[in-house]
C-alpha cells in the first residue's frame, strides 16, 4: 500500500477513535459543524476558517466561551484574542478535543475570517 495512503487512513482512524470518546457533556459544548468535523464527517471548507500551520498541521479558527483563559493557555492552546469570556483561537482537531474537555469551557463555535468591504 502506498505510504501516503496508509498515513491518511491511520489519521482518519485516529480522528474517528478520538471522537468516539467524547462525553455527552463535551459534545454538547461543540458547534454542530465542529462536532461533525471531530467525528470524521465531511464538512464544507467554506463553512470553516481552516489553514495550515508551518509544520503542515491543519488548524481551525474557533470562538471559545470560557471563564478561564489561563487554563486554555496551560493546555497549549494558541489564543488570538480575549474579550471577557469570549476567546478566539486556532486549534487542530486534537487541540479541539482538549478544549472541550476543560471544565471551564462552556462552548466552542466556528470562527470566521472577516474582511473589510
Amino acid at each position: 500500500m502506498n505510504r501516503s495512503l496508509l498515513t491518511l487512513l491511520i489519521g482518519i482512524l485516529a480522528v474517528g477513535c478520538a471522537s468516539s470518546r467524547l462525553s455527552d457533556q463535551e459534545r454538547s459544548k461543540l458547534d454542530p459543524q465542529l462536532a461533525k468535523l471531530l467525528s470524521g464527517e465531511q464538512v464544507s471548507e467554506s463553512v470553516l476558517d481552516a489553514s495550515l500551520r508551518a509544520d503542515g498541521a491543519k488548524e481551525y479558527g474557533v470562538i471559545i466561551r470560557s471563564t478561564d483563559v489561563q487554563a486554555l493557555r496551560s493546555a497549549g492552546i494558541r489564543i488570538g484574542s480575549v474579550l471577557g469570556n469570549v476567546i478566539t483561537a486556532r486549534v487542530t482537531l486534537a487541540e479541539l478535543r482538549t478544549v472541550v474537555s476543560l471544565p471551564t469551557v462552556r462552548a466552542v463555535e466556528i470562527g470566521s475570517r472577516n474582511y473589510p468591504h
